[in-house]
């Protein structure tokens, strides 16, 4: 080892504190690109991989029925390369060991596996259906999993208004419901939604669907233009009540898993960059103390005919040795944290195979990125030891010119402490060098602001979508429209305490060039079972006439309030209408469109109908209510909101805990390495003076005010603007991680300031007390003895 080696190694194990605090804010920020870089490669990785191998389609259509003959026409079409037809249904389940009932998705398949077939199942235990067994029925994972069922067990569903025995002989999942949730909702509910799989034989004898189909799915040749296809098939299929055909990008399960991996590519570009940047202001900050203490040793040094770059790399190297064996920890730190993280998204989402990936290319850039910090970090001291002339170093520093300050005017002396003004004078004397570690410090907070608003936001979504928004305790939603006198009779059920009907039609809207797919809902109230309140819990009127928008379905159309606003309906007769816009609503979940219920009818042209029932129900008489449910024949599905939002907190609930616990640990390490290093620093420029303090009389406890007041009051000052920092934060990320399927809200509560708050405060005391150690064990004659 040389001798400049042996020096380096030598001084970097004294300043052992110091570099193990910058060697895990590297770990830290390196850790996370790591972990979220690998993570959103996995996730694209089996999305990719689980779409090729299962044939996932590329484009979708609904029809009410549609003869079979159509499934040839559309194979005929230029740039469509396969097509499946089939035959989907929503039911009402009887599952055994749950009183409430539940909704299945019944998609025919064919009675002979084949390799063509789109969106093909992957079938983890079980087998597949047998020809000339119409009750055999394949099931999805998640639900079996939930209700404790396995292939054998036996579920019954009410399929066209008859109750069925359907025996479970395969648990499977499908790439078309990576994400499973209920048509109509967003949150999942495992225990009381399920999809399952059945011959397409069985299922047309139960729906009368024979030579029919009433769901199309295709994939698109190479070059192939999905957005003309989706104009033939529009044209094509409008006679059979087509609801618009539409491409992968707007599938539910593909959009909410292409948003997840958006929100964790904006995670690689926000943490890793904090943490590098403290790094950055810690090696700046450790180094140039370093070269300010060791001027004599550079003189040495480049008189003994060492050159300015070996002094250089020298000095260089007290910062690349603690950044690299921080990028080491780092990824593995990193390695470790993915796999975690892909664990928790194996709950939220159904893959085939969730496969953790770590790729070379990540670990090379974290390496690139780690030293590249240490370089900058380093480079303004390391330049000023290679140009320091030996004789100039061989000389002590001169010493700071001083002028009077505010604080030296004698009526704030009499009022202030002379160790508070110690501490005052010495921030006022260096301002950038405070203004930085405030800095610092705020970045802290705003990690810690940041990382649980996330949790806030979540919280106000269920606290508008569960509690003021909708109120009703049932959602029952018919297989087909209803007209008045047949809907009625729900609400003579036993145990029906209040009703409201809604109206919803699918619609094409159009405002000058631009076309949007969406149904418009009929409400009779604003102010009834389903509540019309925005993303700030303020309730909004329901036009009498008009259609009122959300914000991002206006912006989207390019419509204000006032213009006319066309809109052609889907079903029925199929009529073109205008209707003016009343105005919008910002909305947390999804884009919609709201009429009054009369003046939907009215332009439909048809004398009304309802689609589905929100109900307020006597629990004491649940029990016998759900019975009725569960053999009810007409109704396509029911949600139960008590039921849906217990399943969303629980699945919420690890996630949050697990983020909230990775974040607060990294925000702790950083404010501990700032507030520590700066404190380390200062005792190390100041050890004179607060010896020769003590030496004139003051106690151990008033010098440790002196060097620890200082910090404590760079920490005070840096909550507030933390406070700041994490709130204009948050609002970018929920700029960043809003799109149409929901817009974040941007809330904090209380306990989320003063986490934040205490998790700082509490660092930086342990931080202090690591100091003061160091402070009341100071040597007084080491410390008193002059450089010159």
């Amino acid at each position: 080892m040389t001798l400049l080696a042996k020096k380096m190694f030598r001084e970097l194990l004294h300043l052992k504190g110091q570099m193990l605090a910058v060697t895990a804010v590297v770990a830290c920020g390196i850790s996370v690109f790591v972990s979220m870089s690998s993570v959103k490669y996995s996730l694209e990785a089996s999305r990719e991989q689980y779409y090729s191998k299962y044939r996932f389609s590329e484009v979708f259509l609904q029809v009410k029925r549609a003869p079979e003959q159509y499934r040839e026409a559309v194979l005929r079409i230029p740039g469509v390369a396969s097509v499946s037809s089939r035959i989907v249904a929503d039911v009402t389940l009887d599952v055994p060991g749950l009183d409430e009932p539940a909704t299945g998705r019944l998609i025919s398949v064919p009675e002979y596996r084949t390799e063509s077939v789109l969106n093909d199942l992957f079938i983890e235990s079980g087998r597949y259906i047998e020809p000339g067994h119409p009750e055999e029925v394949i099931a999805s994972k998640p639900f079996l999993e939930a209700n404790g069922l396995s292939p054998g067990d036996r579920i019954a569903a009410v399929i066209n208004g008859r109750r069925k025995q359907l025996v479970i002989v395969g648990m499977g999942l499908s790439p078309e419901y990576i994400y499973e949730v209920q048509p109509g909702s967003f949150f999942p509910d495992k225990r009381r939604f399920g999809v399952f799989w059945m011959g397409r034989r069985a299922l047309e004898s139960a729906l009368d669907m024979s030579g029919a189909f009433n769901d199309l799915s295709l994939t698109l040749a190479h070059g192939a233009s999905e957005k003309d296809i989706i104009m033939r098939l529009d044209q094509m299929f409008r006679r059979y009540g087509s609801l618009g055909a539409y491409g992968r990008s707007e599938q539910l399960s593909d959009r909410f898993i292409v948003d997840e991996i958006k929100q964790v590519g904006i995670q690689i570009t926000f943490l890793p960059a904090v943490f590098l940047a403290v790094a950055i202001f810690l090696l700046n900050m450790v180094l140039r103390r370093i070269v300010a203490t060791q001027r004599d040793q550079i003189a040495v040094l480049k008189a003994m005919g060492f050159s300015n770059e070996e002094v250089g790399l020298h000095y260089l190297g007290f910062a690349m040795i603690p950044t690299a064996a921080g990028a080491v920890a780092g990824t593995l730190l990193g390695a470790w944290l993915g796999r975690e993280l892909m664990n928790i998204y194996a709950d939220f989402y159904n893959f085939a195979e969730l496969v953790y990936l770590f790729r070379a290319e990540d670990l090379v850039l974290s390496v690139l990125l780690s030293f590249a910090a240490a370089l900058i970090g380093a480079l303004g001291a390391v330049r000023s030891a290679v140009r320091l002339p030996p004789a100039e170093a061989m000389r002590p520093e001169s010493p700071v010119v001083y002028r009077k300050g505010v604080l030296d005017r004698p009526s704030l002396q009499k009022k202030i402490s002379v160790p508070a003004r110690i501490i005052l004078r010495n921030l006022e004397r260096r301002p950038w060098k405070a203004a930085l570690s405030v800095v610092m410090i705020s970045l802290a907070v705003a990690i810690l602001i940041a990382g649980r608003y996330t949790y806030d936001a979540v919280e106000r979504m269920v606290q508008v979508e569960f509690n003021e928004k909708h109120r009703e305790d049932v959602t029952v939603v018919f297989n087909d429209p209803m007209p008045p006198s047949v809907a009625y009779s729900v609400t003579s059920l036993p145990g029906v305490l209040e009703h409201e009907y809604y109206r919803e039609e699918p619609v094409s809207m159009r405002f000058a060039h631009r076309i949007r797919r969406q149904s418009v809902k009929g409400l009779q109230s604003a102010d009834g079972l389903q509540r019309l309140v925005d993303k700030r819990n303020r309730q909004v009127d329901l036009p009498t006439s008009g259609i009122l928008l959300t914000s991002d379905l206006a912006a989207i159309l390019g419509v204000r309030r006032g213009d006319t606003l066309g809109i052609e309906f889907l079903q029925g007769r199929q009529l073109r209408r205008e209707v003016r816009v009343a105005g919008t609503i910002d909305e947390i979940l999804g884009l919609s469109a709201y009429m009054h219920i009369r003046e939907l009818d009215s332009l439909a042209g048809d004398g009304g109908a309802f689609n589905a029932a929100y109900l307020r129900i006597d629990q004491t008489k649940a029990g016998e209510l759900y019975s009725e449910f569960k053999n009810m024949p007409g109704v396509g599905s029911i949600m139960m909101l008590k039921a849906l939002k217990e399943s969303f907190d629980e699945l919420i609930a690890e996630s949050m805990m697990t983020s909230t616990f990775i974040l607060t640990s990294f925000a702790c390490v950083l404010a501990f390495a700032v507030v520590y290093n700066g404190a380390r620093i200062s005792l190390s420029e100041r050890s004179r003076e607060l010896v020769s303090l003590r030496v004139l009389g003051m106690t151990r406890g008033e010098i440790s005010f002196i060097l620890l007041g200082e910090q404590a009051l760079l920490t005070l000052l840096a909550v507030p603007l933390g406070f700041l920092s994490g709130t204009g934060l948050s609002a970018l990320l929920a700029i960043a991680l809003s799109s149409e399927l929901y817009r974040l809200p941007l809330v904090f509560g209380a306990s989320n300031f003063l986490f934040a708050f205490a998790v700082v405060v509490l660092v930086s005391a342990v931080s202090a007390a690591a100091v003061r150690r160091r402070l009341v064990g100071l040597d007084l004659v080491e410390a008193l003895k002059t450089r010159e």
